[in-house]
């Protein structure tokens, strides 16, 4: 099994608490969270004589040309040899098949994203005192807002990391509605290790300077907006009633920031298996 299909890794690898299934166990039995639901029905969608399948070879050059079950499919978006084009490509149909609400499509979708979903609850669970499944309920469901998204414009994005990012997003805000979390959250940084980021979602580098108080968390949109999903600045400008040169210099003096941060080697990020 890649080293990404586990939605749990053992707890204390990554500095976060056990599993809330393993937590949720005891006098009321045995109760999944909703990552761990979630991928047991995306392993029953993949098994079989009749797997959920898509065939990435009609949707981008140089991928098979063949009905490829999503969790190979998983696999295969998360390696170096895959063009950002094509991966984008296939989450555009992934996207395009959940969207209507399909059941089977929206657990594929879902499960496919299995990998930076549970990366973006682990950033956030080591600190949170919630109920666990509370907080990857709320990622899962900043995830799937997909009427947000524009159809025609799919291809264009960089949804992967668009879609996680939304997710970590949903968690971070049900976190800080808990008044002492962030103070926890600062001291647990400075004793914890941080989880891997998950290649393929450079906003977890975002993240990770956030949670230092390297830049805000309005800035790391500004950039994961304008740099990552490449939505122009002018837009984005309309969007949040700002000046388009004010956005100009406050973008050019957090990534001045984010950058002193990388090169000081404040911002860590362990090796991924």
């Amino acid at each position: 099994m890649h080293s990404y299909d586990d939605p749990f890794p053992p707890d204390g690898q990554d500095g976060t608490r056990e599993p809330a299934s393993a937590r949720a166990a005891g006098g009321g039995g045995y109760r999944p969270g909703p990552l761990e639901a979630l991928a047991g029905a995306f392993r029953l969608l993949v098994t079989g004589p009749h797997p959920l399948a898509l065939r990435p070879g009609r949707l981008a050059p140089g991928l098979p040309d063949r009905p490829v079950p999503l969790d190979e499919l998983t696999v295969l978006l998360l390696h170096p040899s895959v063009s950002t084009a094509a991966r984008n490509k296939v989450w555009a149909e992934l996207v395009r098949r959940a969207r209507p609400g399909s059941p089977a499509w929206t657990i594929g979708l879902t499960g496919v994203a299995l990998p930076g979903l549970t990366r973006a609850v682990a950033s956030l669970a080591a600190a949170y005192r919630g109920d666990p499944g509370d907080l990857e309920a709320e990622v899962l469901a900043g995830f799937l807002a997909l009427r947000a998204l524009d159809l025609d414009e799919l291809d264009n994005i960089p949804l992967a990391s668009r879609l996680t990012w939304a997710g970590y997003r949903a968690g971070r805000a049900l976190a800080y509605s808990d008044a002492t979390w962030a103070a926890r959250h600062r001291d647990l940084d400075e004793s914890c290790r941080a989880p891997a980021r998950p290649s393929g979602h450079p906003d977890f580098v975002l993240a990770a300077a956030v949670r230092r108080g390297v830049i805000t968390a309005a800035d790391a949109h500004l950039i994961g907006a304008s740099r990552l999903e490449g939505i122009p600045l002018s837009r984005l400008a309309v969007e949040t009633g700002s000046r388009h040169d004010s956005l100009c210099r406050r973008r050019a003096k957090a990534e001045k920031r984010l950058t002193r941060a990388l090169l000081a080697g404040d911002l860590e990020f362990p090796g991924i298996p």
